[in-house]
């Protein structure tokens, strides 16, 4: 006689990181091919400029990974989206598990990823410097040393969780319901339009300037905080045929 045994809330939301990690191996693969991408735009895409002064001619070729940087804040923005579904939830109640251990075990995940694309970003500017070095030019590299490539990943690691909870969160509010993510975004339109005369990218800087861990520390938070968002929104997210 076998019987079946409900999972701890631990098990469930290891079981829903797994589940995402082995079973949704597209998530990864687009992050991934989206970074291949931005390099190879970051190589055949540089900036340059030239000037001449008698037998003199000078030509600057700026090499830079930000093509990739924007591409993984791209991915950021739309593959929370997929997750925060009502296909996904349909496949995800076929297991053992809650609503809640689901985003959980979801949040995890995108930090994860996060944290892995923001860490192959930072190495891949780090590396675009060598670009310049494949055609055999002098090479000026970056100043800033260690610690700018650390600053980098640590702001971006930021931004990009900060991009993936809001999406997440949206995503699942309009899972939920449609009238409540439009009235939301009405109310951040209206707020911004109250700001208009207040400089909102001022406000915007003022909040998260600091050092870079100053600034990781307030998009941690505001990720946990769009995160608890879609833990409670998605408590009334239901799976219709």
């Amino acid at each position: 006689m076998s019987m079946l045994t409900q999972p701890t809330a631990g098990e469930a939301v290891r079981n829903q990181f797994a589940r995402n990690l082995y079973g949704r191996s597209g998530i990864l693969g687009s992050l991934l091919a989206l970074q291949v991408i931005g390099v190879a735009i970051a190589f055949f895409g540089s900036n340059g400029f030239g000037t001449a002064d008698g037998q003199v001619s000078i030509n600057v070729v700026d090499y830079s990974a930000n093509p990739v940087i924007g591409l993984t804040l791209l991915w950021a923005l739309i593959a929370p989206l997929y997750l925060s579904g009502r296909d996904s939830l349909r496949s995800d109640f076929i297991f053992p598990g809650s609503r809640a251990t689901r985003h959980i075990g979801n949040s995890l995940y995108f930090a994860a990823l996060v944290l892995a694309g923001s860490l192959t970003t930072t190495l891949a500017f780090m590396a675009s410097v060598l670009f310049a070095a494949i055609p055999g030019e002098p090479l000026i590299l970056p100043g800033g040393g260690v610690g700018y490539y650390v600053s980098l990943f640590v702001v971006l690691s930021g931004c990009c969780l900060l991009v993936a909870s809001g999406s997440y969160f949206a995503g699942t509010l309009f899972s939920v319901s449609r009238f409540a993510a439009f009235a939301l975004f009405a109310l951040v339109l209206v707020f911004f339009r109250l700001l208009a005369n207040v400089d909102p990218p001022a406000i915007l800087v003022g909040i998260f300037k600091g050092p870079a861990a100053l600034f990781f520390l307030k998009t941690l938070l505001g990720a946990v905080l769009f995160f608890i968002g879609a833990i409670i929104a998605g408590s009334r997210q239901e799976v219709k045929e």
